[in-house]
């Protein structure tokens, strides 16, 4: 029965460290991309589909690849029993989105442009067990 406690204590001690690293790392990760949306605010996004312009344009493409963390996937799967949001995986796409979009505004100032039009975004889950999202954007870059 000691033995039996020893290894609940251990598993239960390692599942708060790793979810204490996990939550520290998001953190992180979302204060990174508040710096960058910020310093990259002045490039404009436009998802109009049929908006036109006289400016020369050029195809801009990022593409990120988030992964859930394992103790996300655990309180996932036990959200998803009793049915309702799964809100820890929606901060994986929240992050994943605005990560591609940071990297998207990245790629167009490269080229010297402000403004991004037609912007698209393509959303996949990898993974078999729904464990990383792939956020792919794309959208023609125009200095106006």
């Amino acid at each position: 029965m000691d033995a039996f406690i020893f290894k609940i204590v251990v598993f239960a001690a390692l599942f708060a460290i790793g979810w204490g690293f996990g939550r520290h790392a998001e953190r992180k990760h979302l204060h990174e991309l508040e710096q960058k949306e910020q310093r990259l605010a002045y490039i404009q996004l436009d998802n109009s589909r049929f908006k036109t312009t006289s400016h020369t344009g050029q195809l801009v493409s990022s593409n990120v690849v988030i992964s859930n963390d394992y103790f996300k996937y655990v309180i996932a799967n036990i959200q998803n029993f009793f049915g309702g949001r799964l809100s820890s995986y929606e901060t994986v796409v929240e992050r994943a989105r605005r990560e591609a979009i940071v990297r998207l505004k990245l790629e167009a100032e490269k080229i010297g442009s402000n403004q991004i039009m037609g912007l698209r975004l393509s959303t996949t889950e990898l993974g078999m067990q729904g464990g990383m999202v792939e956020v792919f954007a794309y959208g023609t870059a125009i200095q106006s």
